[in-house]
């Protein structure tokens, strides 16, 4: 069996969320985040879905806890762990 493709979607807008749905329904890849500088209620949509949610640059992270989203981090962190 072969490794699945691991991705993280940068942006979680009108395509980003789409591009994050399909990249969960393949067998073949792994979502294994989205990132973002919002806070608004598209992340909390990527919550209930169970998709990890990253800053997309660090000066975000402190607005999106703020706005009572929980991060997983921030994106230059996991970008070595995807392909």
């Amino acid at each position: 069996m072969s490794k699945k493709v691991r991705v993280i979607v940068n942006g979680y807008g009108v395509i980003g969320k789409r591009i994050a749905d399909a990249v969960a329904a393949q067998d073949d890849m792994e979502l294994i985040g989205i990132a973002d500088v919002v806070s608004d209620w598209r992340l909390k949509v990527a919550i209930q879905k169970g998709y990890p949610v990253y800053a997309a640059a660090p000066s975000a992270a402190e607005q999106i806890r703020a706005a009572g989203i929980p991060l997983a981090g921030v994106l230059d962190d996991r970008l070595k762990e995807v392909d």
